[in-house]
């Protein structure tokens, strides 16, 4: 015991820091969230709330303004992607059952286990209190005030590059493995992506059907959901170099940090200890439960056991990747949609 305090001590202070932190701050209300019980989010209005209305969504696409004739595309698009997505479903199901994946990968042993998850999780939540309180120290100190959206988008940003910083230094340095071990391969890059596309195109139909099903429960028995940060931020957000860093975060930097942490790292790593279909399928729980959205937690996290699976059958990251970044840009691309109507 003595020996494995001393071996973990660095880790074993973090973790009572962070303790030490949440039992001072409970019951004590930031800012932040009182300012959020102050005005409506509108991430929790309905379209009916923010006026948004059938003539209005019609008026937009008969308008010759660019942003209706590329949304007016988009939409076709989508469509098809849909129409796709369900004819694709119907020969699975009453076809041919097999789904012919590109096995290209060697099955390899990791070094790194489930110990090292809660160390990285632990290095991360501290990062993000120190960087917290270090922010507020420097930018009192320089009486400068930043607005909550850039703050928190560019607090966000290092606590992901900390995120990778972390799992980088046990992967190369602690364990001496390649990037490879990671699934950060190029092998058969244009493949992975189109096999991680036509994935995500099959899956979107039952993501879409899950997720109306999960609202109208949910509104059944009357949850509210709560505001959702990012788009509020993208909501209220004027700046366009803000909006252009905030869009290339989501879409791009965002889901490539998460599938190195959840499939490369995390996934691995379960999967070693107790088999793949529990690795599945907690990595896909996981993976749900860090977006804090009940109403999306189910479909959330069946494109996460769907990532989790192509990275088991491919063993490139490439195809997990390009899943999430279709998905969460045709989500910022949505919301984009909605921004210009309320214009």
């Amino acid at each position: 015991m003595l020996k494995f305090i001393k071996r973990e001590r660095i880790y074993i202070w973090m973790a009572f820091f962070i303790v030490m932190v949440n039992l001072l701050s409970f019951g004590h209300p930031h800012k932040k969230d009182q300012d959020s019980i102050d005005r409506k989010s509108i991430s929790t209005q309905t379209f009916k709330d923010m006026g948004i209305t059938e003539q209005k969504v019609r008026l937009f696409f008969e308008s010759k303004k660019p942003s209706a004739v590329f949304f007016k595309y988009s939409f076709f698009a989508g469509f098809f992607m849909l129409m796709a997505g369900v004819i694709m479903n119907i020969i699975f199901l009453f076809g041919r059952k097999e789904i012919i994946m590109n096995k290209i990968h060697e099955k390899k042993i990791i070094s790194w286990g489930i110990t090292d998850i809660f160390k990285v999780i632990i290095i991360v939540i501290f990062s993000g209190y120190a960087l917290n309180a270090a922010g507020a120290v420097i930018l009192r100190s320089a009486h400068f005030n930043m607005d909550i959206n850039l703050r928190m988008m560019l607090g966000t940003f290092f606590i992901d590059m900390i995120a990778g910083v972390a799992i980088l230094y046990f992967i190369l340095m602690k364990y001496r493995e390649k990037l490879s071990s990671l699934g950060i391969v190029l092998t058969d890059f244009y493949k992975n992506v189109l096999s991680g596309i036509t994935a995500y195109i099959f899956i979107l139909p039952i993501l879409i059907v899950v997720l109306i099903l999960s609202v109208l429960f949910l509104d059944k028995i009357g949850y509210k959901a709560p505001p959702q940060p990012v788009f509020d931020m993208f909501f209220e957000e004027k700046r366009s170099n803000v909006i252009l860093f905030l869009t290339v975060f989501v879409s791009v930097l965002g889901p490539i940090i998460e599938e190195i942490f959840f499939r490369g790292f995390l996934y691995s790593a379960v999967k070693k200890r107790f088999g793949v279909l529990v690795g599945v399928l907690l990595s896909g729980a996981l993976f749900s439960m860090l977006h804090v959205n009940i109403a999306g937690f189910l479909p959330i996290m069946i494109l996460g056991v769907l990532m989790a699976y192509l990275y088991e059958e491919t063993g490139s990251l490439v195809t997990s990747i390009s899943v999430h970044i279709v998905h969460n840009s045709i989500i910022v691309g949505f919301v984009f949609f909605i921004k210009e109507l309320l214009r």
